[in-house]
């Protein structure tokens, strides 16, 4: 038992070095999966690309482990940020979904937006814009990521998830209700 209770003290802590841009580059879903990863099954630490040395460095030191040798990273770049051009938009809302922290507002028929103070710099809405609108900026300095901003990305990404997954319980739960008065209707029919 305080095997796992350590376990997860340390995944804590991994996960809030974690810049929390849920940009996939690690091979997981978001932050707190590769910090799992990390933590339970002896994943590498130099997979974080947006956390950049200093990440790495916060990691070696939580996990014990050494820096990696073949890592290069001397830079610590603040991920950048995505711009919607309002010229090329068709409002096709491809980019919604795929905004791991709702930081695309937009609805289906209208031009979208990106709210830079929440945009985390993940990329994962510039694939499917089918009229490539969507273009990586630079971050300016009066938007700078830090530990504020990624807590505040890792709580948007969790309220993301909260809701999405309520939003698919009750998408089952009306389809059941629904089979469940089918089958009602076709037994009473009989």
């Amino acid at each position: 038992m305080k095997n796992i209770k350590n376990q997860k003290v340390l995944i804590d802590a991994i996960d809030k070095k974690l810049p929390q841009t849920h940009c996939q580059k690690c091979g997981f879903k978001s932050c707190m999966p590769y910090a799992k990863a990390i933590v339970k099954n002896n994943e590498r630490i130099d997979k974080c690309e947006p956390g950049g040395f200093k990440v790495l460095e916060s990691l070696a030191i939580i996990t014990g482990q050494e820096l990696p040798e073949e890592k290069n990273i001397t830079v610590d770049n603040p991920p950048k940020l995505v711009f919607i051009d309002p010229q090329s938009c068709i409002g096709c809302a491809l980019c919604l979904p795929k905004c791991p922290v709702d930081a695309i507002v937009g609805a289906r028929g209208f031009l979208h937006t990106v709210l830079a103070e929440e945009c985390t710099g993940c990329m994962l809405c510039v694939n499917p814009c089918p009229v490539d609108c969507i273009i990586e900026i630079e971050r300016s300095e009066q938007i700078p990521w830090d530990s504020k901003k990624a807590s505040k990305s890792r709580d948007n990404y969790n309220a993301k998830q909260k809701r999405l997954s309520k939003s698919k319980a009750n998408f089952t739960q009306n389809n059941i209700s629904r089979l469940k008065d089918k089958l009602f209707l076709t037994k009473t029919n009989r």
